[in-house]
């Protein structure tokens, strides 16, 4: 029996398998992260991300809390490392290199996306209402904490 790619709810099969085939580099990336969002949403940027990112982690299957690992690298969404579980709350590290590069203010914006994925995955495995939040604790320790 095939197993189904937990991505294929958000692309089609098709265009994930070319996409993960191709070299390409991160900046357009990371100029559409920073500067389109940003403009486009402006201070709505936040909530916005958030719940676009809770429906997006709504359609990936996962069966466990470290499930949402591997999608978090696929996406380029960075490093998810699970440090914490109980029946109320997950919690995670989250790091990336470009990470570093960006400001305390535009982290705690941008990064609502991820915060959003992870709730989305949660509450889908669960089937608990679950929201997340990020936790900035120093430069460079990211934290997002999922709970129901």
């Amino acid at each position: 029996m095939k197993e189904t790619d937990q991505l294929s709810a958000l692309l089609p099969q098709k265009s994930i398998a070319y996409a993960e085939r191709m070299n390409m580099p991160y900046l357009g990336y990371h100029v559409l992260r920073e500067a389109l969002t940003h403009t486009m949403l402006g201070e709505s940027e936040s909530p916005i991300l958030y719940w676009l990112g809770k429906d997006i982690g709504g359609k990936i299957p996962i069966q466990s809390a470290n499930g949402i690992v591997m999608p978090f690298i696929r996406l380029g969404l960075g490093q998810l490392d699970l440090l914490e579980e109980s029946e109320s709350r997950i919690l995670f590290k989250l790091s990336h290199a470009i990470f570093p590069y960006m400001s305390e203010q535009r982290k705690s914006r941008a990064l609502s996306l991820e915060c959003g994925i992870v709730a989305g995955a949660v509450e889908q495995w669960r089937g608990k209402e679950t929201t997340a939040q990020l936790l900035l604790e120093g430069e460079s320790e990211i934290r997002i904490e999922a709970s129901h």
